[in-house]
């Protein structure tokens, strides 16, 4: 349920950052045209009232706010596509980006002339490439805003885990590998001028108590 309102929260945002980045970059086109700022909203609906639509300069609901609701869905459309692709590529201004010259290619290269979004019948094609781009910065912008969830990492249960000693504590081991505190008695002799006491068994006596050796 996040991940599907996180999607969701992501393509809006997009989407409508994208509609308004292109719109003012489409109206400041149109402007140096020599037409009014909302004609590019106006030519947007000219897959339903045709290429004629170019002669309406005039600011009204039929074809201003008709072509507004166009503009913003066909946003939200490649907001979809995009975060969509933000998944898998993770980098906003590439997808956004990426994306607008996607749509450029669809609207512009394969679909018919009365189903692209009309904006050539109000500005030169550079004003068109202009508007794609103003749409790749709105997605981008949009997307670069989205909060990725860090990665999780698995968490031990029973606390942490237990540092061996460097000592050992006993057995075989405590004599052939003693700690960096314990003398090794392998490297030392008892009674190294056989004062003291010397081994019986060495002398055949058995084992007899041992007996002070005497100068």
């Amino acid at each position: 349920m996040a991940e599907s309102s996180g999607f969701l929260t992501t393509t809006l945002r997009a989407g409508l950052l994208a509609a308004l980045v292109s719109g003012l970059v489409l109206g400041v086109a149109a402007m140096l045209a020599g037409h009014p700022f909302w004609m590019p909203l106006n030519v947007t609906t000219q897959a339903f009232f045709g290429p004629e639509v170019a002669l309406v300069r005039g600011l009204d609901l039929t074809h201003s706010g008709f072509g507004l609701l166009i503009h913003v869905v066909s946003s939200l459309f490649w907001a979809v596509i995009a975060t969509l692709l933000f998944r898998g590529i993770g980098h906003a201004w590439i997808v956004g980006l990426g994306t607008a010259l996607l749509a450029l290619v669809v609207d512009y290269g394969f679909l018919p002339e009365w189903m692209s979004p009309g904006w050539h019948l109000a500005m030169p094609f550079i004003g068109v490439v202009a508007g794609f781009v103003g749409l790749g910065i709105g997605l981008g912008l949009g997307l670069s805003l989205a909060v990725r969830p860090a990665p999780v990492h698995p968490v031990r249960s029973g606390g942490p885990a237990p540092v061996e000693s460097e000592t050992n504590h006993g057995g075989p081991d405590a004599l052939r590998h003693p700690g960096p505190n314990v003398i090794d008695q392998r490297l030392q002799r008892i009674d190294p001028a056989n004062l003291v006491t010397e081994d019986p068994n060495r002398q055949g006596h058995g084992p007899n108590p041992p007996h002070k050796v005497t100068n």
